[in-house]
């Protein structure tokens, strides 16, 4: 008989274990942070008409509120007496977890009033090779003058690794100049063009083309003598195909556009290079020569996920960006 009857007894400590209270069910949707300023309020003032006074309420409607919490957390939170209220052991243990939390909202609140009036936050953000060295300068040195507080987290490399990135979540965004369609759909992405920049000539000083009156045109250009970026780099992509190549014909290639005029420099061939790399002391070294019209020209992206809005630090940074490479 004992067997018998342990298993209706079992069910029934079962189903009381797995049934929740009607105040824990109340607790879980209703309780508010307006409730915890009240009762805070309450507790430090230890009067009912002071608090409510303070809270621009009514008395009534002050005595109201606490009922209303005590129902919903299903305890007596404070005693009323002719001096005042004062808090139970229930009504202490909220006071001190209420206060806490107060406390944590109105440093949230000041953290976010911060990052919309853009005196606090963190952009994390990346660019190629051949616009990092030469657009940051631009691009930072305005925006840091106007936003100091400003975290700024920079990234150079391939594009490749900076798609990967992105749609790992690791960068809010990357200034870049060519992204498949492919990988656009594979890893959620999505671009917004910034700015097209023209694609100039830099040949050695003594070289026939510095030479030319006429402007070169890119399809006639001596593939032998052209110094391509390595595997990797959008650039050298762009180059073969304003040159009609189909791969590079020789075997003087670099990994950094700098390596590439240095090498010009020493009359070792030429290159085609973004407007933004050109400076002036660029120009005591080479010869730079404007492409005839129509110009060859490299469309520069952002390129952020997909669905994803920017941080208000990060739109105006773009901003910056697109004023200074017009």
């Amino acid at each position: 008989m004992k067997a018998e009857m342990s298993e209706p007894q079992n069910k029934t400590k079962a189903n009381r274990k797995r049934t929740k209270t009607p105040s824990a069910v109340g607790l879980s949707e209703t309780l508010d942070m307006r409730q915890l300023r009240y009762f805070v309020e309450v507790a430090r003032l230890g009067s009912m008409s002071s608090a409510a006074r303070a809270c621009g309420m009514s008395q009534p409607g002050m005595s109201l509120r606490m009922a209303e919490l005590e129902t919903r957390m299903g305890e007596q939170l404070l005693r009323r007496g002719s001096k005042g209220v004062v808090l139970t052991e229930a009504g202490r243990v909220l006071q001190h977890h209420a206060e806490r939390i107060l406390l944590e909202e109105s440093r949230l609140r000041e953290q976010f009033s911060a990052r919309e009036d853009l005196q606090a936050g963190h952009v994390a953000f990346g660019l190629i090779p051949t616009l990092a060295p030469y657009l940051l300068p631009l691009m930072l040195a305005e925006f840091r003058s106007e936003y100091p507080d400003i975290e700024i987290e920079v990234v150079e490399s391939q594009t490749s690794i900076l798609i990967e990135r992105i749609g790992a979540g690791e960068l809010e965004f990357a200034i870049l100049s060519d992204v498949t369609s492919a990988d656009q759909r594979r890893y959620g992405l999505q671009t917004r063009e910034l700015f097209r920049e023209p694609l100039l000539l830099a040949v050695p000083h003594q070289h026939e083309l510095a030479q030319k009156e006429e402007d070169p045109v890119p399809a006639n250009l001596n593939p032998k003598e052209i110094i391509h970026l390595s595997d990797g780099h959008c650039l050298r992509d762009q180059v073969l195909k304003v040159c009609r190549l189909e791969s590079v014909e020789r075997n003087l290639q670099c990994d950094q556009l700098d390596t590439a005029l240095a090498m010009v420099s020493a009359n070792l061939g030429v290159s085609l290079i973004p407007k933004l790399a050109v400076r002036r002391e660029l120009q005591d070294r080479v010869t730079i020569r404007s492409f005839r019209k129509p110009w060859p020209t490299r469309t520069i992206y952002l390129l952020k996920k997909k669905g994803v809005k920017l941080s208000k630090a990060s739109e105006k940074l773009v901003k910056v960006l697109q004023g200074e490479s017009m």
